[in-house]
Protein backbone atom coordinates (compact mmCIF):
# COMPACT_ATOMS: atom_id res chain seq x y z
CA UNK A 1 0.00 0.00 0.00
CA UNK A 2 3.16 2.35 0.37
CA UNK A 3 3.37 2.00 -2.83
CA UNK A 4 -0.33 3.40 -4.13
CA UNK A 5 0.13 5.80 -1.10
CA UNK A 6 3.33 7.21 -3.20
CA UNK A 7 1.72 7.75 -6.57
CA UNK A 8 -1.33 9.40 -5.48
CA UNK A 9 0.91 11.87 -3.92
CA UNK A 10 2.43 12.35 -6.72
CA UNK A 11 -0.39 12.63 -8.83
CA UNK A 12 -2.04 15.31 -6.13
CA UNK A 13 1.25 16.84 -7.03
CA UNK A 14 1.34 17.13 -10.75
CA UNK A 15 -2.22 17.75 -10.86
CA UNK A 16 -1.41 20.71 -8.34
CA UNK A 17 1.66 22.23 -10.68
CA UNK A 18 -0.90 21.96 -14.01
CA UNK A 19 -3.28 24.02 -12.44
CA UNK A 20 -1.39 26.27 -11.68
CA UNK A 21 0.50 26.29 -14.58
CA UNK A 22 -2.93 26.04 -17.06
CA UNK A 23 -5.02 29.26 -17.47
CA UNK A 24 -8.79 28.18 -16.38
CA UNK A 25 -11.22 31.02 -17.13
CA UNK A 26 -13.54 32.08 -14.31
CA UNK A 27 -16.16 31.43 -16.17
CA UNK A 28 -15.66 27.41 -16.71
CA UNK A 29 -16.56 25.34 -13.60
CA UNK A 30 -14.30 22.66 -12.99
CA UNK A 31 -15.81 19.58 -14.42
CA UNK A 32 -16.57 16.62 -12.24
CA UNK A 33 -15.12 13.85 -15.12
CA UNK A 34 -12.39 14.59 -13.92
CA UNK A 35 -11.95 12.82 -10.55
CA UNK A 36 -13.27 9.72 -12.84
CA UNK A 37 -10.47 10.02 -14.60
CA UNK A 38 -8.54 9.54 -11.05
CA UNK A 39 -10.37 7.21 -10.44
CA UNK A 40 -9.39 5.26 -14.04
CA UNK A 41 -6.04 6.12 -13.34
CA UNK A 42 -5.68 4.73 -9.64
CA UNK A 43 -7.69 1.32 -10.76
CA UNK A 44 -5.01 0.95 -13.61
CA UNK A 45 -2.34 1.86 -11.58
CA UNK A 46 -3.54 -1.06 -8.95
CA UNK A 47 -4.08 -3.18 -11.68
CA UNK A 48 -0.34 -2.89 -12.93
CA UNK A 49 0.89 -3.29 -8.82
CA UNK A 50 -0.97 -6.21 -8.73
CA UNK A 51 0.04 -7.73 -11.73
CA UNK A 52 3.72 -6.35 -10.44
CA UNK A 53 3.15 -8.26 -7.14
CA UNK A 54 1.54 -11.50 -8.92
CA UNK A 55 4.62 -11.70 -11.41
CA UNK A 56 7.02 -11.28 -8.33
CA UNK A 57 5.04 -13.89 -6.79
CA UNK A 58 5.50 -16.47 -10.12
CA UNK A 59 9.24 -15.50 -9.88
CA UNK A 60 9.26 -16.81 -6.88
CA UNK A 61 7.99 -20.01 -6.83
CA UNK A 62 9.70 -20.24 -10.37
CA UNK A 63 7.02 -20.70 -12.39
CA UNK A 64 6.02 -21.57 -16.30
CA UNK A 65 8.32 -19.18 -18.76
CA UNK A 66 5.78 -17.26 -20.30
CA UNK A 67 5.28 -15.20 -16.43
CA UNK A 68 7.67 -11.95 -17.73
CA UNK A 69 5.20 -11.32 -20.52
CA UNK A 70 3.45 -9.46 -18.04
CA UNK A 71 5.81 -6.46 -17.80
CA UNK A 72 5.71 -6.17 -21.43
CA UNK A 73 2.00 -5.85 -22.07
CA UNK A 74 1.12 -3.69 -19.02
CA UNK A 75 1.72 -0.34 -21.11
CA UNK A 76 -0.68 -0.84 -23.70
CA UNK A 77 -3.73 -0.37 -21.43
CA UNK A 78 -3.33 3.20 -21.40
CA UNK A 79 -6.03 4.68 -22.74
CA UNK A 80 -6.40 6.36 -25.97
CA UNK A 81 -5.13 10.30 -26.61
CA UNK A 82 -8.68 11.32 -27.44
CA UNK A 83 -10.22 9.99 -24.44
CA UNK A 84 -7.50 12.57 -22.84
CA UNK A 85 -8.82 16.09 -23.31
CA UNK A 86 -11.05 17.87 -21.22
CA UNK A 87 -12.86 20.60 -22.84
CA UNK A 88 -10.34 20.46 -26.01
CA UNK A 89 -7.33 20.91 -23.65
CA UNK A 90 -5.03 18.06 -23.04
CA UNK A 91 -4.58 16.91 -19.51
CA UNK A 92 -1.28 15.51 -19.19
CA UNK A 93 -1.34 14.46 -15.59
CA UNK A 94 -3.80 12.00 -16.26
CA UNK A 95 -1.22 10.75 -18.91
CA UNK A 96 2.15 10.42 -16.77
CA UNK A 97 1.41 8.57 -13.87
CA UNK A 98 0.94 5.30 -15.47
CA UNK A 99 3.80 5.20 -16.92
CA UNK A 100 6.24 6.38 -13.58
CA UNK A 101 3.96 3.68 -11.89
CA UNK A 102 5.05 1.20 -14.77
CA UNK A 103 8.38 2.50 -14.55
CA UNK A 104 8.41 1.78 -10.71
CA UNK A 105 7.05 -1.55 -10.77
CA UNK A 106 9.33 -2.24 -13.97
CA UNK A 107 11.97 -1.45 -12.06
CA UNK A 108 11.19 -3.38 -9.04
CA UNK A 109 10.32 -6.32 -11.43
CA UNK A 110 13.31 -5.96 -12.98
CA UNK A 111 15.37 -6.29 -9.46
CA UNK A 112 13.68 -9.34 -8.50
CA UNK A 113 14.27 -11.15 -11.12
CA UNK A 114 18.08 -10.21 -11.19
CA UNK A 115 18.03 -11.55 -7.60
CA UNK A 116 16.79 -14.61 -9.11
CA UNK A 117 19.18 -17.65 -9.34
CA UNK A 118 19.73 -18.00 -13.64
CA UNK A 119 17.73 -20.63 -15.62
CA UNK A 120 19.27 -23.53 -16.78
CA UNK A 121 20.07 -23.53 -20.67
CA UNK A 122 17.18 -25.51 -21.55
CA UNK A 123 14.54 -22.99 -20.23
CA UNK A 124 15.91 -20.50 -22.17
CA UNK A 125 16.25 -22.19 -24.99
CA UNK A 126 12.01 -23.10 -24.62
CA UNK A 127 11.28 -18.84 -23.82
CA UNK A 128 13.05 -18.01 -27.11
CA UNK A 129 11.86 -20.88 -29.71
CA UNK A 130 8.57 -22.56 -29.47
CA UNK A 131 8.68 -26.04 -28.47
CA UNK A 132 6.91 -27.13 -31.53
CA UNK A 133 9.84 -26.07 -33.56
CA UNK A 134 12.73 -27.73 -33.45
CA UNK A 135 16.01 -26.76 -31.98
CA UNK A 136 19.36 -26.66 -33.28
CA UNK A 137 20.58 -27.86 -29.18
CA UNK A 138 18.12 -30.01 -28.74
CA UNK A 139 19.88 -33.53 -30.01
CA UNK A 140 21.87 -32.54 -26.62
CA UNK A 141 19.17 -32.11 -24.15
CA UNK A 142 17.70 -35.46 -25.24
CA UNK A 143 18.91 -38.27 -23.95
CA UNK A 144 19.91 -40.45 -26.40
CA UNK A 145 19.47 -44.46 -26.09
CA UNK A 146 22.15 -46.09 -24.56
CA UNK A 147 23.55 -48.73 -26.82
CA UNK A 148 23.28 -51.99 -25.25
CA UNK A 149 26.52 -53.57 -24.19
CA UNK A 150 28.56 -55.94 -26.78
CA UNK A 151 30.82 -58.40 -25.64
CA UNK A 152 33.96 -58.39 -27.58
CA UNK A 153 35.71 -61.76 -27.72
CA UNK A 154 39.07 -61.13 -25.83
CA UNK A 155 42.23 -61.12 -28.38
CA UNK A 156 44.33 -62.50 -25.89
CA UNK A 157 43.80 -66.47 -25.79
CA UNK A 158 46.13 -68.84 -23.54
CA UNK A 159 47.04 -71.06 -25.84
CA UNK A 160 48.96 -74.50 -24.42
CA UNK A 161 51.36 -75.72 -26.24
CA UNK A 162 51.97 -79.56 -26.30
CA UNK A 163 55.81 -79.93 -26.53
CA UNK A 164 57.39 -82.95 -28.62
CA UNK A 165 59.81 -85.39 -26.16
CA UNK A 166 62.43 -84.16 -28.26
CA UNK A 167 61.64 -80.67 -27.90
CA UNK A 168 61.18 -80.83 -24.40
CA UNK A 169 64.48 -82.64 -24.02
CA UNK A 170 66.00 -79.43 -25.64
CA UNK A 171 64.73 -77.09 -23.57
CA UNK A 172 65.59 -78.53 -20.18
CA UNK A 173 69.26 -79.62 -21.83
CA UNK A 174 69.48 -75.96 -22.60
CA UNK A 175 68.31 -75.09 -19.66
CA UNK A 176 71.23 -77.59 -17.76
CA UNK A 177 73.67 -76.04 -19.70
CA UNK A 178 73.23 -72.68 -18.32
CA UNK A 179 72.65 -73.80 -14.75
CA UNK A 180 76.13 -75.19 -15.06
CA UNK A 181 78.29 -72.36 -16.51
CA UNK A 182 76.78 -70.66 -13.55
CA UNK A 183 78.14 -73.11 -11.40
CA UNK A 184 74.46 -74.36 -10.67
CA UNK A 185 75.97 -78.04 -10.42
CA UNK A 186 73.19 -79.78 -8.57
CA UNK A 187 70.28 -78.27 -11.22
CA UNK A 188 72.33 -78.88 -14.18
CA UNK A 189 72.53 -82.60 -13.06
CA UNK A 190 68.93 -81.90 -12.15
CA UNK A 191 67.75 -80.59 -15.98
CA UNK A 192 69.87 -83.48 -17.50
CA UNK A 193 68.10 -85.95 -15.79
CA UNK A 194 64.61 -85.00 -16.56
CA UNK A 195 65.64 -84.23 -20.06
CA UNK A 196 67.01 -87.75 -19.99
CA UNK A 197 63.92 -89.28 -18.85
CA UNK A 198 61.55 -87.36 -21.37
CA UNK A 199 63.90 -88.50 -24.31
CA UNK A 200 65.88 -91.84 -23.35
CA UNK A 201 67.46 -91.81 -26.79
CA UNK A 202 68.66 -88.44 -26.99
CA UNK A 203 72.31 -88.53 -27.89
CA UNK A 204 73.62 -84.81 -26.70
CA UNK A 205 71.68 -85.42 -23.43
CA UNK A 206 72.97 -88.99 -22.67
CA UNK A 207 76.49 -88.03 -23.61
CA UNK A 208 76.64 -84.85 -21.27
CA UNK A 209 74.83 -86.63 -18.23
CA UNK A 210 77.67 -89.48 -18.83
CA UNK A 211 80.48 -86.78 -18.95
CA UNK A 212 79.40 -85.12 -16.00
CA UNK A 213 78.78 -88.22 -13.89
CA UNK A 214 82.73 -88.80 -15.30
CA UNK A 215 83.87 -85.95 -14.60
CA UNK A 216 82.13 -85.89 -10.95
CA UNK A 217 84.19 -88.97 -10.20
CA UNK A 218 81.09 -91.65 -10.76
CA UNK A 219 82.52 -93.05 -13.39
CA UNK A 220 80.70 -96.75 -13.06
CA UNK A 221 77.58 -94.89 -13.05
CA UNK A 222 78.62 -92.89 -16.16
CA UNK A 223 79.54 -96.28 -17.98
CA UNK A 224 76.44 -98.03 -17.16
CA UNK A 225 74.29 -94.46 -18.46
CA UNK A 226 76.46 -94.99 -21.92
CA UNK A 227 76.05 -98.67 -22.04
CA UNK A 228 72.60 -98.75 -21.84
CA UNK A 229 72.60 -96.17 -24.60
CA UNK A 230 74.77 -98.52 -26.65
CA UNK A 231 72.06 -101.58 -26.20
CA UNK A 232 69.67 -99.29 -27.46
CA UNK A 233 71.46 -98.54 -30.23
CA UNK A 234 74.98 -100.14 -31.08
CA UNK A 235 76.57 -98.27 -33.42
CA UNK A 236 75.68 -94.57 -32.34
CA UNK A 237 79.51 -93.41 -32.80
CA UNK A 238 79.50 -91.15 -30.14
CA UNK A 239 78.63 -93.11 -27.31
CA UNK A 240 80.72 -95.96 -28.94
CA UNK A 241 83.87 -93.39 -29.07
CA UNK A 242 83.04 -92.00 -25.21
CA UNK A 243 82.32 -95.13 -23.55
CA UNK A 244 86.01 -96.55 -24.92
CA UNK A 245 87.64 -94.11 -24.37
CA UNK A 246 85.97 -93.87 -20.50
CA UNK A 247 87.48 -97.84 -20.53
CA UNK A 248 91.06 -97.34 -21.99
CA UNK A 249 91.40 -94.43 -19.30
CA UNK A 250 90.57 -96.68 -16.26
CA UNK A 251 92.77 -99.83 -17.91
CA UNK A 252 89.82 -101.66 -19.33
CA UNK A 253 91.58 -102.22 -22.42
CA UNK A 254 90.00 -104.95 -23.77
CA UNK A 255 86.23 -103.93 -23.18
CA UNK A 256 87.12 -101.18 -24.58
CA UNK A 257 88.84 -102.85 -28.21
CA UNK A 258 85.58 -105.32 -27.64
CA UNK A 259 83.41 -102.06 -27.51
CA UNK A 260 85.02 -100.64 -31.08
CA UNK A 261 84.84 -103.89 -32.83
CA UNK A 262 81.72 -102.56 -35.38
CA UNK A 263 82.02 -99.05 -35.94
CA UNK A 264 79.86 -97.15 -38.89
CA UNK A 265 82.81 -96.02 -41.25
CA UNK A 266 80.38 -92.98 -42.37
CA UNK A 267 80.02 -91.54 -39.22
CA UNK A 268 81.27 -88.20 -38.39
CA UNK A 269 83.56 -90.06 -35.56
CA UNK A 270 85.38 -92.83 -37.73
CA UNK A 271 88.55 -91.02 -37.94
CA UNK A 272 88.42 -91.23 -33.77
CA UNK A 273 87.14 -94.19 -33.65
CA UNK A 274 89.58 -95.78 -35.85
CA UNK A 275 92.78 -94.57 -33.68
CA UNK A 276 91.13 -95.31 -30.61
CA UNK A 277 90.67 -99.29 -31.61
CA UNK A 278 94.29 -99.22 -33.38
CA UNK A 279 95.98 -98.12 -30.38
CA UNK A 280 93.91 -100.37 -28.23
CA UNK A 281 94.30 -103.10 -30.70
CA UNK A 282 98.50 -102.58 -30.80
CA UNK A 283 98.35 -102.87 -26.53
CA UNK A 284 96.55 -106.02 -26.69
CA UNK A 285 98.81 -107.24 -29.06
CA UNK A 286 96.59 -107.27 -32.22
CA UNK A 287 99.60 -105.51 -34.28
CA UNK A 288 98.06 -106.83 -37.84
CA UNK A 289 94.20 -105.20 -36.83
CA UNK A 290 96.17 -102.79 -35.95
CA UNK A 291 98.01 -102.44 -38.88
CA UNK A 292 94.57 -102.47 -40.35
CA UNK A 293 93.43 -99.56 -39.22
CA UNK A 294 96.50 -97.73 -39.53
CA UNK A 295 96.31 -98.35 -43.39
CA UNK A 296 92.57 -97.12 -43.57
CA UNK A 297 93.88 -94.04 -42.13
CA UNK A 298 96.16 -93.44 -44.36
CA UNK A 299 94.11 -94.31 -47.20
CA UNK A 300 91.47 -92.09 -46.52
CA UNK A 301 93.57 -89.33 -45.18
CA UNK A 302 96.66 -89.35 -46.89
CA UNK A 303 98.97 -88.59 -44.33
CA UNK A 304 101.98 -89.75 -43.57
CA UNK A 305 102.42 -90.52 -40.35
CA UNK A 306 99.42 -93.62 -40.64
CA UNK A 307 101.51 -95.26 -43.02
CA UNK A 308 104.29 -95.37 -40.52
CA UNK A 309 101.95 -96.47 -37.85
CA UNK A 310 100.92 -99.06 -40.57
CA UNK A 311 103.99 -100.34 -41.48
CA UNK A 312 105.73 -100.33 -37.74
CA UNK A 313 102.64 -102.45 -36.66
CA UNK A 314 102.67 -105.02 -39.69
CA UNK A 315 106.70 -105.43 -38.82
CA UNK A 316 105.65 -106.09 -34.90
CA UNK A 317 103.12 -108.59 -36.89
CA UNK A 318 105.37 -110.22 -38.90
CA UNK A 319 104.21 -109.22 -42.27
CA UNK A 320 107.58 -107.80 -43.58
CA UNK A 321 105.71 -107.70 -47.63
CA UNK A 322 102.82 -105.45 -45.99
CA UNK A 323 105.87 -103.80 -43.80
CA UNK A 324 108.08 -102.97 -46.62
CA UNK A 325 105.41 -101.53 -48.70
CA UNK A 326 104.04 -99.06 -45.71
CA UNK A 327 107.39 -97.93 -44.92
CA UNK A 328 107.68 -97.07 -48.98
CA UNK A 329 104.39 -95.23 -48.80
CA UNK A 330 105.65 -93.15 -45.77
CA UNK A 331 108.59 -91.86 -48.34
CA UNK A 332 106.51 -90.41 -50.71
CA UNK A 333 105.94 -87.65 -48.67
CA UNK A 334 108.38 -84.20 -49.03
CA UNK A 335 107.14 -83.16 -45.25
CA UNK A 336 108.47 -86.35 -43.74
CA UNK A 337 110.43 -85.49 -41.28
CA UNK A 338 114.68 -86.30 -41.27
CA UNK A 339 114.29 -88.27 -38.18
CA UNK A 340 111.37 -90.69 -39.68
CA UNK A 341 113.03 -90.47 -42.65
CA UNK A 342 116.53 -91.97 -41.42
CA UNK A 343 114.51 -94.24 -39.57
CA UNK A 344 112.63 -95.41 -42.11
CA UNK A 345 115.45 -96.26 -44.04
CA UNK A 346 117.25 -98.49 -41.53
CA UNK A 347 114.30 -100.05 -41.07
CA UNK A 348 114.14 -101.04 -44.83
CA UNK A 349 117.76 -102.22 -45.26
CA UNK A 350 116.98 -104.62 -42.48
CA UNK A 351 114.08 -105.54 -44.09
CA UNK A 352 115.11 -105.88 -47.82
CA UNK A 353 117.95 -108.28 -46.30
CA UNK A 354 116.06 -110.77 -45.01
Amino acid sequence: MSVINRMLRDLDQRQQQTKNQTYTPAAVAPQPIHWLWIVAIVVISAAVIVGALNLWWMYSDKTTPSEPAAIVTAPKMEPKPEQQTVNDEPVRPAVEPPKQAQAIVDVRAREQVQDEPPEPAERELAKQKPQDQPSEQEPVAVAQPKPEPVEKESSFAVTRVQLSPTELAEVNLAKAREALEKGEQARGQELLEKALMVKPDHVIVRSELAAYWYGRGMTTRALTLLQQGLDMKPQQSEWQLLYARMLERIGRVEQAYTALITIDLNAAEVQELLKLRAAAATQLGYFNEAAADYTALAAEYGEQRWWLAAAVAYEDGDNIDAAVRCYQQALQYPELGNDARAYIDQRLAVLEGY
